[in-house]
């Protein structure tokens, strides 16, 4: 019976200890927040020449993604999704094209490119676009106010404040950064709770 208890308290605490690190050191990006809420009325349409610009901040060091939630209403997309990434002085430094036959209507989309060293706390644009689509064929972004990344945007040529909901991810220096990463939010998440019943 003894060994039986020591047997599963064993198993928990490996459970509990070591696998997050071992899952936690697949991870290849980390994103640097939570995708903003937004309106799901307040959206524009993209095709042919109609493209969004939008000017952001970058939170991190190593960006390597931009996500968002993209509609695409019965598959009418099947054409080439294009993101162009761009420097503060309007230079193109990465692209990535994702095909709208594998974007479902509201799905959240990464864009994956390599990644940019040094990114920490500048700025840079990126244009989104569908340059084969045709008006039956529109992609639709959803659009929200301001933030501490999200400065404005262009569409249809005038400037706004705001701009697409979006979550940038970020290449770790190294699988040690992801590991102690996990088990630090782990642990405060855990002496949180553990306060809160006192």
């Amino acid at each position: 019976m003894k060994k039986m208890i020591w047997l599963t308290t064993l198993s928990i605490l490996f459970l509990l200890f070591i696998v997050p690190g071992i899952l936690a050191s697949a991870l290849d990006m980390i994103p640097a927040n939570d995708q903003p809420g937004y309106d799901s009325n307040k959206r524009l349409s993209i095709y042919g020449e109609k493209e969004i610009l939008q000017k952001f901040v970058s939170r991190d060091k190593n960006l390597t993604a931009i996500g968002t939630s993209i509609r695409n209403p019965n598959l009418k997309n099947q054409k080439e999704i294009i993101l162009n990434l761009y420097d503060k002085d309007k230079n193109l430094i990465r692209s990535s094209i994702l095909s709208g036959k594998n974007i479902e209507d509201g799905d959240f989309v990464k864009f994956v490119f390599q990644f940019v060293p040094d990114s920490s706390g500048k700025e840079y644009s990126f244009t989104l676009s569908s340059l084969d689509a045709g008006p039956g064929e529109t992609i639709e972004v959803f659009i929200i106010e301001p933030t501490v990344d999200i400065i404005d945007y262009f569409y249809a040529e005038e400037t706004h404040p705001g701009g697409i909901p979006m979550v940038t991810f970020h290449k770790p220096n190294s699988k040690w950064e992801i590991v102690k990463m996990v088990y630090s939010n782990w642990l405060s998440r855990l002496l949180s709770l553990g306060s809160q019943k006192i």
